[in-house]
This record gives C-alpha cells, sequence and structure tokens, in this order.
C-alpha cells in the first residue's frame, strides 16, 4: 500500500477488539460494517491486516479510507453474489451474475492497484470468480459457441499486428513473450474445450453427465483465457 498511509503510533490508539467478529469473519472497516466477507477468509485476514496498520505508514487520510471502505463494499458486492449462486446451485438462472461479477472484479482491482493491494487481492478474487462460474455456466451456452471454436484459428501473434521490436529490446521482447503465452493459453484451452464438447454431445446416460461436469470445470478458464485474448486484439507492441 502507499507508503503515505500506514500506520505505526496509529495502531496503538486506534485498533479496537470489536473491529472483528470472531466467528464470523465479519469487521469493522471505518465504521463500514461487512457482511458476506463469511465466504472468503483470505479477504477477512487482508482487511483485518489492513486495519491494524499491516500495510500502512502513517494516519490514513479521509481519502484513502474512503477508497478501502469502497473496496470492502466491493468485496461485499462480489461475495453476495457467491453466495446467492451457490444456495441456489442449479436452479440460479440468473446469467448476467457472472458479467456482474467480472465488472466488481475489475473494480477491486482498480481500486486494489491505487492501494498497492492488487497481487494479494489477486490471491483470491479469481477462485470466487470461478465458482460464480461453475455455477452459472451451462454446458448447453458453450455448445453455442461450438461454431466459433471449430472456425478458430488462434494465430500467435497478436491479430493484425507485427512486432516491430528491435532486437536489443529486451523490454519490449519480454511485452511480447507474456503475450504469446496468454496466446498460447488460449490456444491450449481451446483445443480442451473441442475435445470436451465432442465427448458431451457424443456421450450417453450416465457418462454424459460425467462430459457435463468435465465441461464446467473447464469453462471459467477458458472463459477467462479468451478474455485475455480478446484484450490483446487492441493491444500495440
Amino acid at each position: 500500500m502507499q507508503d503515505n498511509f500506514s500506520i505505526r503510533n496509529w495502531k496503538n490508539t486506534v485498533l479496537h477488539e470489536d473491529a472483528f467478529s470472531e466467528g464470523t469473519g465479519e469487521l469493522d472497516v471505518y465504521g463500514y460494517r461487512t457482511q458476506h466477507f463469511d465466504m472468503c477468509p483470505a479477504a477477512t485476514i487482508l482487511f483485518k491486516d489492513i486495519i491494524a496498520g499491516q500495510y500502512t505508514d502513517g494516519v490514513p487520510s479521509v481519502k484513502e479510507e474512503t477508497e478501502i471502505i469502497g473496496l470492502a463494499k466491493l468485496h461485499d458486492a462480489l461475495f453476495g453474489l457467491e453466495k446467492e449462486a451457490l444456495e441456489a446451485g442449479e436452479k440460479y438462472t440468473d446469467k448476467s451474475v457472472l458479467d456482474q461479477a467480472e465488472r466488481l472484479e475489475n473494480l477491486i482491482y482498480e481500486i486494489a492497484s491505487k492501494l498497492g493491494l492488487e497481487d494479494e487481492v489477486k490471491e483470491y478474487i479469481p477462485n470466487h470468480i470461478d465458482r460464480i462460474a461453475n455455477v452459472v455456466g451451462n454446458p448447453e451456452d458453450a455448445l453455442g459457441e461450438q461454431d466459433e471454436l471449430e472456425d478458430e484459428d488462434i494465430e500467435l501473434e497478436i491479430p493484425g499486428e507485427e512486432s516491430n521490436a528491435p532486437v536489443g529490446d529486451k523490454k519490449m521482447q519480454a511485452k511480447a513473450s507474456r503475450q504469446d503465452a496468454k496466446i498460447q493459453a488460449y490456444k491450449d484451452i481451446t483445443a480442451k474445450m473441442k475435445d470436451a464438447l465432442e465427448k458431451f454431445k457424443a456421450a450417453e446416460g450416465d457418462a454424459k453427465e460425467v462430459a457435463k461436469e468435465e465441461l464446467k470445470a473447464l469453462t471459467p478458464e477458458f472463459q477467462a483465457a479468451k478474455k485475455e485474448y480478446e484484450k490483446l486484439k487492441s493491444v500495440k507492441l
């Protein structure tokens, strides 16, 4: 977190025992009481450490407190969606919840980045997105992308772009290498999805249920890799 905002003296005077509800995972984040942090012990630990001053170096400003409260509220909103989806299980029909969750994910990363906590939240937030995707992701929906998968010709360079990086430009080459890795990851998961789709279509009885679960398990990874691949289409080296 930004070093203008952490605590030394503040830690012993502002940290109160009632900031953390033992056994529930809920916290009092500068006056905001969390509601769904029971879904994520890692988030509880992170915010508890923030409140305790583990990531701070000075009394937080009003703006910084507001950003932390906002970050906590975004976590709550995401965990609330996850809780609703998990409780409903296969009966959950609101497919837009995954889009909502991904928007919240991006906002969480945006604020966390300002606070120097992006690496920390990325340790656990993707797992919650995957859990939601596993509930709302329907193999029949994936079948709807069958034609796209069958016609997919994934290039191992950024679509529409050629690398103009000088041979000695290590920074540019490293960037190109990271991009190629993302494209290769999309190519690999796309191949797995094609195989899984074929198994699902050909299977019958119990075997179809097994194939369905395999397809559901692959869907979040496919969606995430596809999103990264789509982003690269507009990236220039």
